[in-house]
């Protein structure tokens, strides 16, 4: 990593209420996998319901830096606003 990166350095957690249930968490919610059985989440207002994302517990704010690793077919990485729909179909509910 670049010196000037290491001060924008942001360590996220993802967040358990928001995790769509055909996603799981591990090692301490920082890992998802997908999943073609339902997870046992219990119901929560903040979890997305059709889309397979997951919300950081952490707020962003400023500059922020962080390294995502994968495998396999692929990953969507985005940014959104906490206040993102969380129900139904449409591209308001998307990241």
């Amino acid at each position: 990593m670049k010196p000037g990166l290491r001060k924008y350095v942001c360590d996220l957690t993802l967040d358990l209420n928001t995790v769509n249930r055909r996603l799981s968490l591990s090692e301490e919610n920082r890992k998802v996998t997908c999943r073609r059985e339902k997870q046992p989440y219990p119901d929560h207002p903040e979890r997305f319901e059709v889309w397979g994302q997951v919300l950081c517990r952490e707020g962003l704010t400023g500059r922020c830096y962080w390294e995502v690793e994968w495998s396999g077919r692929g990953a969507d990485i985005g940014v959104t606003y906490k206040g993102i729909s969380r129900r139904g179909w449409g591209y308001d509910c998307r990241i």
